[in-house]
């Protein structure tokens, strides 16, 4: 009693100076707001991993070391290629201007290979195979003797041409043909003719930046809008067509305009949301009043949790960005439940100032319940070291406390203010009044029948909930990332960048870093290893490290050079002079020149050499993965045989280099959710368990609302089983929010049977529409995420909606034939407050008529 009439001086103090408390929001509000702006959205998964799990370390020790892990692709097309080469010698000048001036953005700028194909050209000798080069040495000291007389053409050294094929081209040492196999083993080591990255036959160009960002981070931002200046300034100095365009791709732009994108639609889906919302308040009410009376204390919950987020994380991730949407549709529960109850009493003709003070203490125990288990809902993700239901969890929990607590000073100040203004909060009978009372006529009348039609459709439910609980998680990529990322935005480009770089001078595969080159080898050597115990197959196709880049290791580079030495000596100057023009020219091009030596990684140019440095200037230290042609790496599956052949290598003497991939980023993911998600279901079902049992201080009343959220979310389950739902980074957290927010509901009706001494018919007439209109709203709130283009956001929706009305259904249906059953032959369960008994009578006689 003592607590009842602190809270009753509560509200007489708000009712009685309404003006200042309202003030006292505003002020909240704005101080909110203020300390919320610029809040930053990070939407890279690694932002949802532990920061101490191994994958993640192994992931931030591997971004520190990479020269330039993350790219931004420019691609230049237009018809005129003269005007395409101008452009982009243009923009190589000012990148590489941005790349010595933020070194923190740009690690370097690829804007064509000459300087490689010139290279490759003059070391085309070293590239050879040591056989051919062998064989070449043995045919031309063959011809050569041949030529000179000293001993005689056999004949039958090489085919002899058909009578009907063109006579060959008179070659007399047989140079020619193995000339223009060096020159094309040259060729595919930089397949780009003219030293630029084009295609179709020079209406498009490419230029690649390697960059240093972490993807979907601020910095990806400043990068991006340091080119588009770049581009935009050469534009304005003109010269070049109208047709030119300039499109953006690569890793860098493609996680901007997700960003972007995630941005944009979490705006939309909260605006809507928010009107959706609202317009169903004002419909329930009756007047627009309604609207301030419930908005403010949302709005301070919204704003409370984005200014939290703000302190403690300072971003918030892909999720995060719509907890306003959520909070405004699980918060305003606690507004509308008190304001239902004000309007109910009003109606019923008690006085404002009693009406005031009995709807918060008749609503307290139902809304304080619903507080903690919407806290235990938010809060239990918070348990884990999963930083994406963490954050999650800790804001949301925020969001939703401040809402409660803001509803007893605000709710009647505001309240008062209304009905000062000349507005009133009473209800006359209608039709959806009617349809409840019909309602709850029909559920109640044969109680036996409904609770066994509804223990025989959980039953049914069962199985298929079981054996989905078993492995629910989606391994389908395509089915977790966004819908449109490759044929809008950034991959609007991406295939024209596939047509300039796909399978050219690029390395495919995943980039690692070990920790000094001499590692890279024994690394190399045990991913292959691993590889091979693959017991479903092999998925790496070759482990690419610099000296792939080189022409053989230091003994064969050797071998050949002294090949080379000899056939250089066997051309001598007599030689050269007796052959005619075309076979000298072609001997002269041949001879391999005096200054070719062993190349080692130091030599490569810098186009190849860079890489294969980390960031540390270090040449060596990065290779790459690359896997097998027949791969499938939207299989998520394929992600955790990748993980473990490539993750973390143990080296002979102990040692672990700490490698890393995309796989490993996925593989983490599902490590933490199959060992956190049992955990945290357990943890939020027992917990709202043990507050409903505390506070309903009754078997009578926390029986059957456990047995009708059990209900619920075997219903959830099983239904999430038949319709092909699955689980993934977050759509998981759809479980713990549906078993605290759907727990409300039962409670709500079950409390309000509680004050109508046991009479449930009469609750659900009283309660119904205000927890439909609850439910409606927390529908409105996760239905938003619907609109998400990405799925995995969409399928949270899909899952929170369908556990949403499956609680509700049970709270309504299946749970007032519950009470009637286990309902005491005579009197309350609890003594009622002589006007909530009073109003109930009415409701009562009603009923019977």
């Amino acid at each position: 009693m003592k607590a009842q009439r602190t809270v009753e001086r509560i509200v007489d103090l708000a009712a009685s100076r309404p003006w200042a408390v309202l003030a006292a929001a505003v002020a909240l509000l704005a101080t909110l707001g203020f300390v919320a702006r610029g809040l930053e959205l990070r939407a890279d998964l690694a932002e949802l991993l532990p920061k101490d799990s191994p994958g993640f370390q192994a992931l931030v020790h591997q971004s520190a070391r990479a020269g330039g892990s993350s790219s931004l692709i420019l691609i230049v097309a237009s018809p005129e290629r003269d005007a395409n080469v101008r452009f982009v010698e243009a923009l190589g000048d000012e990148l590489g201007k941005l790349a010595a001036r933020r070194p923190d953005l740009v690690a370097h700028v690829e804007e064509g290979t000459r300087e490689a194909r010139a290279f490759y050209a003059g070391n085309k000798w070293l590239y050879a195979d040591l056989g051919e080069l062998e064989e070449t040495d043995e045919e031309l000291e063959r011809r050569i003797a041949q030529e000179s007389g000293l001993v005689e053409d056999l004949g039958d050294h090489a085919p002899k041409p058909s009578s009907s094929a063109a006579p060959a081209p008179h070659d007399s040492l047989g140079l020619r043909e193995r000339l223009a196999r060096w020159r094309e083993r040259a060729d595919t080591r930089d397949p780009y003719p003219t030293g630029w990255f084009e295609a179709r036959n020079g209406t498009l160009f490419g230029v690649r930046i390697a960059s240093r960002v972490a993807l979907g981070g601020p910095a990806g931002d400043v990068l991006l809008g340091e080119v588009h200046r770049i581009v935009d300034e050469i534009r304005a100095r003109g010269g070049f067509p109208p047709s030119l365009q300039v499109g953006f791709t690569g890793d860098v732009a493609s996680a901007a305009g997700e960003k972007r994108a995630l941005l944009d639609e979490a705006a939309v889906a909260t605006g809507i949301a928010i009107v959706v919302v609202l317009a169903s308040i004002v419909v329930f009410f009756r007047t627009p009043w309604s609207l301030l009376v419930i908005g403010i204390p949302v709005a301070v919950g919204v704003a409370s949790a984005y200014a939290f987020a703000k302190v403690a994380f300072g971003h918030v991730n892909a999720a995060g960005a719509f907890l306003g949407a959520i909070i405004v549709g699980n918060g305003i529960n606690y507004p509308i439940v008190l304001l239902a109850r004000y309007q109910d009493f009003r109606t019923n003709g008690m006085p404002a100032d009693e009406a005031r003070r009995t709807a918060v203490v008749n609503a307290l125990r139902a809304e304080l319940v619903g507080a903690c288990v919407a806290a235990i809902a938010y809060g239990s993700l918070s348990l884990t070291e999963f930083r994406g239901f963490r954050q999650f969890g800790l804001v949301g929990f925020v969001g939703m406390l401040l809402v409660w607590a803001s509803i007893v000073p605000l709710v009647p100040a505001l309240v008062t203010l209304v009905e000062r203004a000349g507005a009133t909060f009473t209800h006359r009978p209608s039709r959806a009044r009617v349809a409840l009372e019909r309602f709850a006529l029909l559920v109640t009348a044969r109680p036996r029948t409904v609770v066994t039609a509804g223990v025989l459709l959980t039953v049914a439910l069962a199985y298929p909930a079981v054996r989905w609980l078993a492995d629910p998680w989606e391994y389908d990529l395509g089915k977790l990332g966004s819908r449109s990322s490759d044929v809008s935005g950034a991959g609007d480009w991406s295939d024209k960048a596939n047509e300039v770089f796909g399978g050219k001078a690029n390395i495919a595969g995943a980039m690692m870093v070990a920790d000094h080159p001499e590692q890279v080898p024994e690394v190399a050597a045990k991913i292959r290893e691993n590889d091979a115990h693959d017991p479903q197959g092999k998925l790496v196709a070759d482990v690419v490290t610099v000296d792939d880049a080189l022409p053989g290791d230091p003994a064969l580079q050797a071998r050949k050079l002294a090949v080379l030495e000899r056939i250089r000596e066997r051309l001598t100057p007599k030689v050269l002079e007796s052959l005619d023009p075309d076979d000298r020219r072609t001997a002269l091009e041949a001879k391999p020149p005096e200054n070719l030596h062993v190349l080692r990684p130091g030599d490569l140019p810098l186009f190849v050499r860079r890489k294969f440095t980390d960031r540390d200037g270090v040449v060596g230290t990065v290779f790459y993965v690359k896997p097998r042609e027949d791969v499938v790496f939207a299989d998520g599956r394929v992600h955790l045989r990748m993980s473990k052949t490539t993750d973390n290598i143990r080296l002979a003497d102990g040692t672990i280099v700490r490698t890393a991939s995309r796989s490993t980023l996925f593989a983490e993911l599902l490590a933490s959710l199959r060992r956190d998600g049992p955990r945290l279901t357990a943890v939020s079902l027992g917990a709202v368990a043990l507050v409903v049992v505390l506070l309903s201080r009754s078997r009578r009343v926390a029986l059957p609302v456990l047995a009708a959220l059990g209900m619920g979310v075997v219903w959830f389950l099983g239904t999430a089983a038949l319709l092909g739902e699955r689980l993934g980074h977050v759509s998981f957290i759809a479980l713990p929010i549906t078993f605290g927010i759907g727990c409300e509901y039962p409670f709500n009706v079950a409390d309000r049977a509680r004050l109508l001494a046991g009479d449930a018919r009469a609750a659900v007439v009283r309660s119904g529409g205000a927890v439909l209109l609850c439910s409606f709203t927390t529908i409105v709130g996760y239905g938003s995420l619907l609109l998400s283009d990405f799925q995995s956001l969409a399928t949270f929706g899909r899952l929170a909606v369908l556990g949403e009305v499956a609680c509700m259904t049970a709270a309504l249906v299946v749970l007032p034939p519950l009470l009637r059953l286990v309902a005491p032959k005579a009197g309350p369960a609890e003594p009622a407050r002589p006007e909530a008994d009073v109003s109930g009578r009415v409701d009562r006689l009603r009923l019977v008529q």
